[in-house]
């Protein structure tokens, strides 16, 4: 029971401090302690050094989850994304995605609160196509009412191609590039 109550101690400490992001990676391999905060305290940096390492060494593929004209995707190196709804860039524009809820590599997750801190993860994409989704048709009939409509509907699209997800500062460092 001890055990189960310092680990929920742990997970409370991570969840209200401060940081930028949540670590979803945790060392599970620690003895509990009489003194919970320091044995956390030094969990804790010692799984922040570790993901910098990874981040440095960019290891793995990174991926994130933007969210987009209110819908989240999740997003790699050279997706093709179509969004559906009126947005202003023109084709060919560079874009920068700045509501990047989470990013993650396959060892670790930073996940916001509810947005990552601004400047810790850069998407980028570039708007390769714009035009009008294919036609939906909206048939309504009230029988024996000779009543009868057909309307027809294309919603404008845009196609983004997701250039790069990076993690571009450390990890708990302030961000080089505030708006």
């Amino acid at each position: 029971m001890s055990i189960l109550r310092s680990s929920l101690q742990r997970l409370k400490n991570v969840f209200t401090n401060g940081n930028g992001g949540i670590l979803s990676r945790f060392v599970t391999n620690l003895a509990p302690t009489q003194n919970t905060n320091t044995s956390v305290e030094k969990t804790t940096k010692d799984v922040i050094a570790t993901c910098n390492k990874l981040v440095e060494q960019r290891a793995s593929r990174n991926f994130a989850i933007v969210h987009i004209l209110g819908k989240q995707w999740r997003v790699t190196d050279g997706d093709l994304l179509v969004v559906e709804g009126y947005w202003p860039p023109n084709i060919g524009d560079k874009i920068r995605l700045d509501k990047v809820l989470l990013a993650a590599t396959k060892d670790f997750s930073l996940i916001g609160r509810p947005l990552v801190q601004p400047g810790l993860v850069n998407v980028t994409a570039t708007v390769i196509s714009k035009g009008l989704s294919h036609t939906r048709t909206h048939f309504k009939k009230k029988r024996r009412k000779q009543f009868m409509r057909i309307n027809f509907q294309r919603a404008q699209q845009t196609m983004l191609r997701i250039n790069s997800v990076e993690i571009a500062n450390k990890i708990n460092e302030p961000s080089k590039n505030v708006f």
